[in-house]
């Protein structure tokens, strides 16, 4: 655990309850906010809806908040249950440093989705919760009924946007993040978010941003040890056992991928070449937007999120037809490790 003075952890924590507060307020004022522990600390769960469980995993130096703005369409038809993954929102801090970062994944939702009574359940996920998910899906697919995957997940492309390279050099990436985090402002905030995150910034509310700032500035210590867990700046890119390659041909539930047409992080080619490794993957296009999609065009995405929510699971035969056979294994290998 990363350890702050109590001025100062009080301080931070209160400016981000106070804009979580004003964002629930204005998007979603029926969520119930409240604590679980996990194996390794405590976090924070927006919890909305009722009917079929929903666990939305949210995405690297972000927090459960992204997904407010959605929150009420989701939980029209299901108990949406929101978590900040560890060092993100109103989690407690965590140091990454030194972290297997698949295992961490896989040990948290297990955790989480224990401790919310939940013995499977499907998921919603964005960017780095994407990966994350994806591999506790591989661990424990009995307990992942199927994968809604909003914006390229981490690691399909091997290097970040452009603008985010510096923060992986050594020495300098640290300072450079620690002063760039410390500082974050709301006109910083947008401007970031229309260069990485969306493709029409002036869409993003007012509210959503001034969480995006206290959250920034809050978990500054967590982040960078997740910038250093993440980054290999011998490779200019992301570590290699971040990449999941030809382990993505093993997903066997449903998996839905609602790729943005201008997403930094991966193109819409790439996501069609893993979909061509694996038939249990889909993907849906979503023009017009960039990485969180929901911000540019939330209608197109609740819509394909439920339309692919209301698919029965498949029979256990369909299924069968449907798992790579082992000549589609050899023949995409070479694709998925590329």
């Amino acid at each position: 655990m990363l350890r702050f003075s109590a001025l100062v952890e009080t301080e931070l924590d209160r400016e981000l309850e106070k804009a979580q507060a004003a964002l629930l307020a204005g998007f979603a004022p029926e969520t119930r906010v409240h604590r679980i522990r996990w194996s390794q600390g405590e976090t924070q769960v927006f919890e909305l809806g009722s009917g079929s469980p929903l666990l939305y995993v949210h995405g690297g130096l972000g927090g459960a908040y992204e997904v407010v703005p959605i929150l009420a369409a989701l939980a029209e038809d299901h108990r949406v249950l929101a978590v900040d993954r560890p060092g993100h929102g109103l989690a407690d801090p965590f140091d990454y440093r030194h972290v297997d970062l698949l295992d961490h994944g896989r040990t948290f939702l297990r955790d989480v989705m224990d401790g919310l009574g939940l013995p499977t359940v499907d998921v919603v996920a964005n960017s780095l919760g994407a990966l994350l998910s994806v591999a506790f899906a591989l661990d424990a697919p009995s307990r992942v009924s199927r994968l809604a995957l909003v914006g390229a997940p981490f690691g399909v492309a091997r290097r970040p946007p452009l603008l985010m390279l510096p923060f992986g050099l050594p020495l300098i990436g640290q300072r450079l993040a620690r002063y760039v985090l410390s500082n974050a402002t709301h006109r910083g905030s947008r401007k970031f978010w229309g260069q990485v995150i969306v493709r029409h910034p002036e869409r993003v509310d007012d509210l959503v941003i001034d969480v995006d700032v206290a959250n920034t500035r809050r978990n500054v210590e967590s982040w960078l040890g997740l910038l250093a867990c993440i980054a290999d700046w011998r490779r200019l890119g992301y570590r290699r056992e971040l990449i999941l390659g030809e382990r993505w041909l093993a997903l066997t539930m449903p998996t839905l991928l609602l790729w943005p047409e201008h997403d930094a992080f991966a193109s819409p080619e790439e996501g069609e070449a893993l979909v061509a490794t694996n038939p249990n993957l889909r993907l849906v296009r979503v023009p017009g937007a960039g990485h969180n999609a929901w911000f540019d065009d939330p209608d197109t995405v609740v819509t394909e999120i439920e339309l692919f929510l209301a698919t029965g699971p498949q029979p256990e035969a369909d299924a069968a037809a449907l798992s790579p056979s082992l000549s589609t294994l050899s023949a995409a290998k070479m694709n998925a490790t590329a």
